[in-house]
């Protein structure tokens, strides 16, 4: 995906980052690319940070593990700040689950590993920005719709603060599948209509070359296209979860062996209308 200069200028970055060295390095790329940097070398100087600056502050990438209040402590707080939710990604070395269930329950958008890719950080940076400036517009407009029509105010609040928790819940949901799970889906006759990151890593795809390709793209070298046919019949019969191991070459010549597990789905006829496949790597 190419980057969008022009909007990366309208985006202000409030970046947290207890590690000195990393937190100059990085805000040096960032000075350069976003309209304005602000920073904090802990979760505490970073709330106060934004409560000083938070109508001006689009998006947050910040730390989890830090001294005085740690990265997701400091995301809820954010969250308490501000009449709208700004988007939040959270960056670290850890991919421990108690750090993904945390995350989780405070609605992060975006989990991102270290060391940081830019490119990668900039471009969810830019999408998340994008869907929340949106978001932000439609939820004000409903607000003020909602409030012509009922003048109570406690029940305008509950439904704002309802409708942020479960769009952003949403969006943490999809993102830590993209990430972390290896998944496809195909329509009826076996064609790729969505893959997950996590997918397209593993093979070394990029999405623009496997979506609207069958699945006979993949190179199984234990099975063939056929088995894999037999297979969605198999699934259809029996209206369950079908489970094989198969050997896969890779675009990069690389062997792997992965569970396969394949789901049917149906469509509001009660008929097939594709199926999902999730793969877990065979250490």
């Amino acid at each position: 995906m190419k980057l969008d200069t022009k909007e990366l200028k309208t985006i202000t970055l409030l970046y947290v980052e207890d590690d000195e060295i990393i937190r100059k390095q990085t805000s040096i790329l960032f000075e350069k690319i976003f309209k304005k940097l602000y920073l904090a070398e802990d979760g505490q100087r970073g709330l106060e940070v934004f409560i000083e600056n938070k109508d001006d502050i689009d998006v947050v990438v910040t730390d989890i593990n830090m001294p005085n209040l740690n990265g997701i402590d400091m995301i809820a707080k954010i969250d308490q700040e501000g009449d709208f939710l700004i988007p939040t990604i959270v960056t670290t070395a850890h991919t421990d689950a108690k750090n993904l269930l945390d995350a989780i329950d405070k609605h992060v958008d975006k989990y991102i590993t270290k060391p940081i890719q830019i490119k990668e950080l900039t471009i969810s940076i830019v999408n998340l920005v994008a869907q929340y400036r949106k978001s932000n517009r439609l939820e004000s407009l409903a607000k003020g719709l909602v409030k012509k029509s009922n003048s109570d105010d406690k029940i305008n609040k509950e439904m704002g603060n309802l409708l942020k928790i479960k769009s952003r819940e949403n969006k943490f949901y999809k993102s830590i599948i993209e990430d972390f799970v290896a998944k496809f889906n195909t329509d009826k006759n076996g064609t790729i209509i969505e893959v997950t990151e996590k997918f397209n890593r593993l093979f070394n795809y990029h999405r623009d070359d496997i979506i609207g390709q069958n699945i006979n793209i993949l190179k199984c070298t234990s099975c063939s296209q056929e088995s894999f046919q037999k297979l969605m019949l198999k699934a259809i019969h029996s209206k369950k979860t079908i489970t094989s191991t198969h050997t896969f070459t890779t675009n990069d010549n690389k062997s792997i062996v992965c569970d396969v597990n394949m789901t049917p789905n149906y469509g509001s006829d009660s008929l097939v209308s594709g199926y999902t496949f999730y793969l877990d790597l065979v250490s």
